[in-house]
């Protein structure tokens, strides 16, 4: 099933590049590379600036559509596999990551997402800064957690953030310059991944289906 993951895991890499370059970025290619063999199986790694000496470690890339100096970079990585059923592509882990600087050193935020994550909700963002509230609650307590430790739930499995709600955020805040008819595009392609969602749903949840469909039938519709 390998060559049914890499050719899911090369169009999942190419839509990425699409919306990317289609709104916030130029040049920007994301790539899909074989991880070595783990007790996971089959994990391709989907990512900016990898290569054959490079097939884990995807590299950041500017937010900017033109030759000005970009106020702000991306950190974007997944970890794709195929689902218990070795037929559609799934997500095992993701990161996306906002920073000021190419070396990755002063951050802003970043979403993650890590599948049947034990101790924090498996999709939430951490976001840097501080916090006189948290200050506050820190009073007394012998955890003293700074902001970007804090792991605020997004969503869960089913319904986290996708990459076109980051863009849109990026965009409306004014940390990065969208291109002419970003809005459109942006959401054709949110449409399409959150058909995917609603189909995964379904797929996992048939019980439902029927439910709704016995609803729709008593009600006539």
């Amino acid at each position: 099933m390998t060559s049914d993951l890499q050719g899911q895991a090369s169009r999942f890499a190419q839509e990425l590049t699409d919306i990317l370059n289609g709104t916030i970025t130029q040049h920007v290619r994301m790539r899909a590379a074989l991880r070595p063999r783990s007790s996971a199986g089959a994990v391709f790694t989907v990512g900016h600036g990898l290569t054959k000496n490079n097939l884990t470690q995807p590299q950041p890339f500017p937010l900017s559509i033109n030759l000005k100096k970009p106020r702000a970079w991306m950190n974007l990585s997944f970890q794709v596999r195929m689902d218990s059923e070795d037929r559609y592509l799934t997500v095992h882990s993701s990161y996306c990551g906002i920073f000021i600087d190419p070396e990755l050193k002063v951050c802003l935020c970043h979403w993650d997402y890590e599948r049947d994550k034990d101790r924090y909700p498996s999709a939430h963002v951490q976001v840097y800064g501080t916090s006189p509230a948290l200050d506050a609650l820190n009073e007394g307590d012998d955890r003293k957690r700074p902001l970007e430790k804090l792991h605020i739930p997004v969503g869960g499995k089913r319904f986290r953030p996708c990459i076109e709600d980051v863009i849109e955020f990026l965009v409306t805040e004014r940390l990065a310059e969208g291109r002419e008819g970003w809005g459109k595009r942006l959401e054709e392609s949110r449409n399409q991944y959150r058909r995917r969602q609603l189909l995964a749903a379904m797929r996992r949840s048939p019980d439902v289906v029927e439910e709704y469909l016995r609803e729709r039938e008593q009600n006539g519709e």
